[in-house]
């Protein structure tokens, strides 16, 4: 029995209409791309793809419109993609978008930013790409922020991916990530510190003998100086801790306990 206040709801919502580049328009067909209404209508919709699916006991996963459907074969999965697509134009009236829909080795299929490699859950390389482009913007050496608040800033933007991508089944992946973040921290810190003799103090303080750290010059505007000994002594994994900085490995532990 349909509930009359949310279909109602429904309706209001898809004729409410969008504001492109400051000018309304009204909404005379579908719903507008990024709404929040897109996935509940799709789950609407899509509620009736499920129940062929499982009756043919077809593995699949849907997330709102976007879905897999695993078979044994490719000759099946050409067979299977012909009537899912028949089913949804034909019968639910519901448009597919075939340059989005390809019949291919799960081992390429990219599924909200997984790929199943050697029977385990990875990340995408293209969503590394995107991680790695977001984090590169928040960690570059001219931004003006202080380190302490720079760390804030994109401890946010870890919690909040690893929350997401955290039950990827590679363990190596957030170490390498953890070793990348540091390194482009560092060579922020050496920024920020601007000249080698600040640097010489700092390792003194860390422990340093003063005529040995006096020895050391440090181009504190090179990448390649992150590498140094000097500098991965300084800004250690403790120094890293100590700032507050979130490491991606450490939910790997927490996920794997779970």
């Amino acid at each position: 029995m349909a509930d009359e206040q949310f279909v109602t709801l429904l309706a209001r919502l898809l004729k409410a209409g969008v504001v492109v580049k400051g000018v309304f328009e009204k909404t005379t067909k579908g719903c507008p791309q990024g709404s929040p209404l897109s996935p509940i209508l799709s789950n609407i919709v899509l509620n009736e793809l499920d129940h062929p699916l499982e009756a043919r006991n077809l593995g699949y996963c849907r997330w709102a419109d976007d879905f897999v459907i695993v078979v044994r074969s490719h000759r099946a999965a050409q067979r299977v993609m012909e009537i899912t697509v028949a089913y949804l134009e034909g019968g639910l009236g519901v448009k597919v978008s075939r340059d989005k829909s390809q019949v291919a080795p799960i081992k390429d299929v990219i599924f909200l930013g997984f790929q199943l490699l050697r029977g385990r859950i990875r990340v995408s390389t293209q969503a590394q790409g995107r991680f790695k482009a977001r984090v590169r913007e928040m960690t570059r050496r001219n931004n003006p922020l202080p380190m302490y608040q720079v760390i804030h800033e994109l401890n946010k933007y870890l919690r909040g991916w690893v929350g997401y991508f955290g039950i990827q089944e590679f363990k190596y992946l957030f170490r390498n990530l953890d070793a990348w973040i540091r390194s482009r921290l560092r060579s922020t810190q050496l920024k920020k510190w601007k000249k080698p003799g600040k640097f010489q103090r700092v390792m003194i303080r860390a422990g340093f003998d003063p005529k040995e750290a006096n020895r050391v010059w440090i181009k504190m505007n090179r990448w390649q100086s992150v590498m140094r000994p000097p500098v991965r002594f300084v800004l250690d994994l403790g120094w890293f801790r100590q700032q507050g900085l979130v490491f991606l490995h450490d939910f790997t532990t927490a996920f794997s306990r779970a």
